[in-house]
């Protein structure tokens, strides 16, 4: 059986909001919360519908399995930052030199950026447990970049994604500690699920506007700068694998790692190529080639990782690629190739 990976929908909300609970906290963008979920639902219905401006648009994805049920997600999020600007530290570095003494002095500081604002964001990509290990999440990963090479329109020029920081064994975060601490006068947890539900209007009023010398840190603040949560290493190899690079961007709460990539160069964007859908012979099929496959309709749009045979302006695939989705022969479609041979 086939799974495909298509946008949610209403009734996905029973299926979503299980996924959620299977997952446990720390998903702050998928939180195991009714309401939040439902209303995370319709904008992406309404989004993928036409019907929301570019800064509330995003797209949420769901993977079914043959009875519709819910078994992972992704999404997309067009526009981040508006209205407040989408927060960021940038790691820089400042030298300076006093001839009067002969001493220099090479230190490095953490300064606000907005620099992301305006971009489209990828994220919200969970599996059921049940499923690691099984290439779902890489589907699941995927799939938004076929969204965005059918629509580029719909996206910014420059697509960043954020992973989780580093926590010790208790979901304590020591930047956090020393120094998130003393201006939110909250709790990690509660700070990081208020800025997912809420927006960044108070991290603009609370966050301190002055460069951090990282120097004045104690260690293991400094040490978990730019390190991932363990649970996010294999996302963020998926985006090393897209050509997502790391330039010293991170979080304003946890400071873990912020990648971006230009839209166009993808490696899934920049390698799909469009045609139209053909039969497969059931004896080429062992010789057929992984294909990541997708319908080109916004209001149809599905994505399947499958066996096929490419040629110029046609692909060849099986019955059960087609049903599954959703098309006929004849059909326009989009591929890109299965396993992508870069570095991840």
């Amino acid at each position: 059986m086939i799974r495909a990976v298509r946008p949610v929908e209403t009734r996905d909300l029973d299926g979503v909001v299980a996924l959620a609970e299977s997952l446990g906290p720390g998903m702050t963008t998928l939180p195991a919360d009714r309401t939040s979920l439902g209303e995370k639902i319709e904008r992406s219905v309404a989004s993928f519908a036409g019907r929301a401006d570019r800064a509330d648009a995003q797209y949420l994805l769901v993977l079914e399995d043959e009875n519709g049920a819910v078994l992972g997600t992704s999404a997309l999020y067009a526009q981040v930052g508006a209205p407040y600007g989408f927060f960021s530290y940038k790691r820089l570095r400042l030298v300076q030199r006093s001839q009067a003494v002969d001493v220099s002095c090479n230190v490095e500081m953490l300064a606000v950026a907005n620099d992301y604002t305006g971009t489209t964001e990828v994220g919200t990509l969970a599996i059921h447990p049940a499923l690691k290990g099984t290439g779902a999440g890489r589907l699941l990963a995927r799939a938004r970049y076929m969204l965005v090479a059918i629509r580029p329109d719909l996206f910014a020029p420059l697509l960043i994604g954020e992973m989780r920081g580093w926590q010790d064994e208790a979901g304590e975060n020591p930047f956090w500690n020393a120094v998130g601490a003393r201006f939110f006068s909250m709790d990690f947890a509660t700070a990081d699920r208020l800025s997912a539900t809420r927006g960044a209007d108070f991290i603009a009023d609370l966050l301190p506007k002055h460069p951090i010398y990282i120097e004045l840190l104690p260690e293991a603040a400094r040490d978990v700068i730019g390190k991932p949560h363990r649970n996010s290493l294999p996302a963020m190899m998926l985006l090393k694998s897209e050509g997502f690079r790391y330039e010293g961007y991170v979080d304003v709460f946890d400071v873990g790692p912020q990648m971006h990539c230009d839209r166009d160069h993808i490696a899934t964007v920049a390698r799909s190529r469009r045609g139209t859908v053909a039969a497969l012979s059931p004896n080429a099929a062992p010789v057929a080639s992984s294909q990541l496959v997708c319908t080109e309709e916004l209001d149809r749009f599905r994505v399947v990782m499958t066996s096929g045979l490419t040629s110029d302006g046609e692909i060849a695939l099986g019955d059960d690629a087609v049903r599954a989705l959703g098309t006929d022969r004849g059909a326009e479609l989009r591929w890109s190739p299965g396993v992508l041979d870069v570095a991840a």
